[in-house]
């Protein structure tokens, strides 16, 4: 790139240079002559063209970047509401939002409990629905700030606009209303009911609380609610996170912190078969939130492993 710039610069005043000179005892009515030559000209081109080649990969960077900081500021504020709900009701984790769950004990609305709270690809209210969040737990605890729940990088908006919500609650916690719920859907993890139960591995700084939920998931079995199911034994996400930020999925945690997590294992991405958490947006597409589960990463994929362990510990079943 510097070479390329020398090279430009140098043909650029050369050429001026021969142009503010005139040879001795030339009359000052005659034109001038110096000018850029056919080649000067297309080499200027060339270069102009290399260099901007070699700046779009940075600009395109450098908004990566400045989306996965506002996704993870986002986060940050969604745990703090979380932190300060648990800070006012004797530790009790702000409740989870399964399917079923009221408006008055969930931190979302879903479709079951609240008319116009459903989504999907096309026309859904719910879509764009902010009434539907006004009574729920967490407005308040965050100052109504509605635009905390999307991801900024989810460009795929349905047809009646950008949706509200992005990021679900992992299922694991907030189990205040739906421990019953939660041991059916997953036998094998514990679930979380107050943060003094986050006192051993894993501990509040490896628990997720809030993340991103792939679209295909969030939109594509017809259950809308704020509940992300998790399978801590068989290898596979009944609910999927979602990889909008280049295959990183953004998150918070029960200490109140937020991170960008990158999914690392590449595989098979079919409508009938799913083998990795880097899995393309793909509007009005295949369902990934489906049972059985249609991810199927296997107990020994290191993403699997990862997220399952950052949901909770086992109980051994």
């Amino acid at each position: 790139m510097k070479t390329s710039a020398i090279l430009f610069w140098a043909i650029f005043l050369k050429r001026l240079k021969d142009a503010r000179q005139r040879p001795s005892g030339q009359p000052h009515s005659q034109p001038l002559t110096a000018a850029f030559t056919l080649i000067e000209l297309l080499v200027v081109i060339a270069i102009i063209a290399i260099l901007a080649g070699m700046l779009m990969p940075v600009l395109a960077a450098a908004k990566r970047r400045a989306l996965e900081a506002q996704c993870i500021n986002n986060m940050r504020e969604l745990a703090t509401g979380w932190m300060l709900y648990a800070t006012d009701n004797q530790d009790y984790m702000l409740p989870n939002s399964p399917w079923g769950s009221a408006p008055s004990q969930s931190w979302c609305p879903n479709s079951d409990t609240s008319p116009g709270a459903e989504m999907n690809w096309t026309l859904d209210k719910g879509n764009t629905n902010i009434a539907v969040f006004n009574n729920t737990i967490l407005t308040p605890f965050i100052s109504g700030q509605l635009g905390l729940y999307r991801c900024p990088a989810d460009t795929y908006a349905s047809q009646n606009g950008i949706r509200i919500r992005d990021y679900s609650m992992q299922g694991q916690v907030g189990n205040l209303y739906s421990v019953s719920k939660t041991l059916n859907n997953n036998p094998s993890g514990i679930p979380y009911v107050k943060l003094t139960e986050l006192h051993s591995s894993p501990g509040p700084s490896d628990v997720i609380v809030f993340l991103e939920e792939h679209p295909n998931s969030l939109l594509g079995n017809g259950v809308f609610d704020g509940y992300l199911q998790v399978d801590s034994k068989n290898g596979t996400c009944p609910d999927v996170p979602g990889s909008m930020h280049k295959w990183g999925c953004g998150m918070s945690f029960a200490d109140g912190h937020a991170e960008m997590h990158k999914w690392i294992k590449a595989g098979t991405v079919t409508p009938s078969a799913i083998t990795t958490l880097q899995i393309p947006v793909v509007p009005k597409g295949y369902v990934i939130s489906a049972s059985p589960a249609p991810v199927q990463l296997g107990t020994t994929s290191p993403d699997w492993v990862w997220f399952a362990s950052h949901c909770c510990a086992t109980n051994g079943h």
